[in-house]
């Protein structure tokens, strides 16, 4: 039996979901969440422990500086976007 692999997942963090933080894990594939909830370390090529830890998906850093326009070659909008 081939058993698909996720590039990357998150185990037991606290994840913000419906307006509630679950205790849950969180699959990344090609650098997106595919899935979320009952996910086993053997499908994941690499693991990462998030206990204790919060999990935000979908939540972007409005303290970010872009650098448009004059100091493009530290970040622009494309690039801190992403």
């Amino acid at each position: 039996m081939n058993i698909e692999k996720y590039d990357l997942g998150l185990f037991n963090g606290n994840v913000f979901i419906n307006d509630n933080f679950l205790k849950t894990s969180i699959a990344i594939k090609n650098g997106k969440i595919v899935e979320i909830g009952n996910i086993k370390e053997n499908e994941c090529n690499k693991s990462i422990d998030f206990s204790d830890k919060y999990v935000l998906p979908g939540i972007i850093d409005t303290q970010v500086h872009f650098r448009e326009p004059g100091l493009i070659h530290k970040e622009d909008i494309e690039h801190g976007t992403r």
